[in-house]
């Protein structure tokens, strides 16, 4: 089976269409996916940008107790940021790449 990118991306953000629904059925619309797609480099980096994304959609949930039921809802938030950790090195971000060393030489002065 050869998936698209668009697919592809849908699965590893576990947002694939329903059959018999739409892009409707899901948290992100196929725009939002092309555009996961047109910022990451590869598939893998749009994942990145997808799962950051869901963690901002899941940050403001909170657990709810209601007599015997519990819904830990921050649970959504907390496996979003394992994803996130989990794609981070396929995504270029501000503050993340390789040191640079260089040698520091000092002149000598001529007396």
């Amino acid at each position: 089976m050869n998936q698209t990118p668009h697919e592809r991306l849908r699965l590893l953000l576990g947002e694939s269409i329903p059959a018999g629904k739409t892009d409707a059925d899901t948290m992100f619309s196929n725009e939002e996916v092309d555009d996961f797609l047109e910022t990451g480099s590869t598939v893998e980096a749009a994942a990145w940008h997808g799962w950051m994304a869901k963690m901002a959609n899941y940050a403001n949930l909170v657990t709810v107790n209601e007599g015997n039921a519990m819904r830990e809802l921050t649970e959504l938030h907390k496996a979003a940021k394992r994803m996130v950790d989990l794609y981070a090195g396929f995504a270029p971000t501000s503050g993340r790449g390789r040191a640079v060393i260089g040698d520091i030489r000092r002149q000598r002065s001529s007396r």
